[in-house]
């Protein structure tokens, strides 16, 4: 395929058009499996969506420091849908809050809202990064995108999240911090961008993160009570010890820590292993500040940092990676060989896709607390996205850079900070 093909695939409206479209039926049909699956002819399986509905529910019925607790979770999975499965709550309290306005709704509506709300704010951000190569990142990523709109994570939101603070942070805007300061619902993604804010110096941007931060954290301690801090602590500490022991489904993960566990590491072992990379990435990133790389480079390399940091990283939090994506796409395109683009669709597929599919040909079935069994399958797309990361990355460095001056912490360019301006 020359150049002119490869840019007239990954620039294809169609093929856009064909993800969104596409996406409505999913949605539905998604929505009619939540709410009443025996309308399919199938028995009620919990996922993500579900979770966050349960919660909410929970904390409307002044349960809300019960959520924390992964026994009183389990019980009122059976309650409210009358099966459980092992998810347990450990979003912050600003989040609750969020759950508790989508529980005032009948699942399935309250699923198709948000679902539909958060994927259009993440395609008008990527829009804005990628420019017309926006489908190309919508088929390298397809995964996830499926998955995301199936369970009805809040992957998309982060998402839009995250883009909205780069778009603002490569215009210098200080409100940028605004976006960046909502991410507290998903503080462990936000590393990054928090270290890009710090290496730039951006002390207003940080200002309104921080404001933001304090407000969100002020209102849910009003509206749940001081107790939900030591519940919500309470919660943290039993998570970290189930993803000690292996409950969780590592081959999900995206984490150094779950590559390294589920080969039959030891816990404490796989955690210092997966310090050491998070360390890497963001040294990484602090290297590459210091570049003369161009700044949308800059920022996904924010991107790529943020998903080493957390050992509790899920496929679905690889909207991430979109938004790396979007800002060197045209890049990639352009200075990667045709072997070099198969080999790395090749393994953002892998990345993006193998926890679902892998989990697609498991067996599904019921776990209450009583009786968790620790994950034995491998989890292997942290090896497959590092290696993305690394071949785009040799790409990358073809790309001839553009002069920064010094001073480019205070002085980035506007208009040559996002692709194809």
């Amino acid at each position: 395929m020359n150049p002119s093909q490869r840019v007239q695939v990954a620039t294809s409206r169609l093929l856009w058009m064909a993800v969104v479209i596409l996406s409505i039926p999913l949605i539905a049909i998604s929505a009619i499996r939540f709410q009443a699956p025996h309308l399919l002819m199938q028995s009620k399986v919990l996922t993500d969506f579900d979770a966050f509905h349960i919660a909410g529910t929970m904390a409307n019925q002044g349960q809300a420091h019960a959520t924390y607790q992964a026994a009183a979770t389990f019980a009122a999975q059976q309650e409210i849908t009358g099966t459980q499965n092992f998810m347990p709550w450990t979003y912050p309290p600003p989040a609750l809050l969020l759950t508790q306005g989508l529980a005032s709704l009948p699942i399935g509506v309250a699923y198709a809202l948000f679902i539909s709300a958060s994927f259009c704010c993440y395609l008008l951000v990527l829009r804005q990064m990628a420019k017309e190569y926006l489908p190309g990142v919508l088929i390298a990523t397809i995964p996830t995108l499926v998955l995301t709109l199936r369970t009805g994570q809040n992957s998309f939101l982060i998402a839009a999240l995250a883009g909205s603070f780069l778009l603002g942070f490569l215009r210098q805007r200080p409100v940028a911090g605004i976006p960046l300061g909502l991410m507290v619902i998903k503080p462990h993604l936000a590393a990054g961008f928090a270290l890009l804010s710090l290496l730039g110096q951006r002390w207003s941007s940080m200002l309104w993160a921080a404001l933001t931060v304090i407000l969100s954290l002020a209102i849910a301690t009003i509206a749940l009570g001081t107790g939900i801090w030591p519940a919500f602590l309470g919660g943290v500490r039993e998570a970290g010890q189930f993803l000690s022991e292996g409950y969780y489904p590592l081959f999900r993960m995206i984490s150094l820590y779950a590559f390294f566990r589920s080969l039959g590491t030891p816990a404490d072992i796989a955690f210092a292993l997966h310090a050491v990379g998070t360390v890497l990435a963001l040294v990484m990133l602090a290297i590459t500040w210091r570049s003369s790389l161009p700044p949308r480079m800059v920022a996904a390399t924010a991107c790529v940092a943020s998903l080493f940091v957390s050992p509790y990283g899920y496929d679905y939090d690889l909207t991430l990676l979109g938004l790396a994506m979007a800002l060197v796409m045209r890049d990639i395109i352009e200075y990667a060989t045709s072997r070099e683009l198969i080999a790395l669709l090749l393994l953002s597929w892998w990345a993006t896709g193998y926890g679902f599919f892998f989990g697609a040909f498991q067996e599904l079935s019921s776990s209450g607390i009583n009786h968790l069994e620790p994950s034995t399958e491998w989890s292997l797309a942290a090896p497959a996205l590092l290696a993305l990361v690394i071949g785009s990355a040799r790409v990358l460095r073809r790309a001839t850079p553009r002069p920064i001056p010094d001073d480019h912490q205070a002085r980035l360019p506007t208009k040559e900070s996002l692709p194809n301006s």
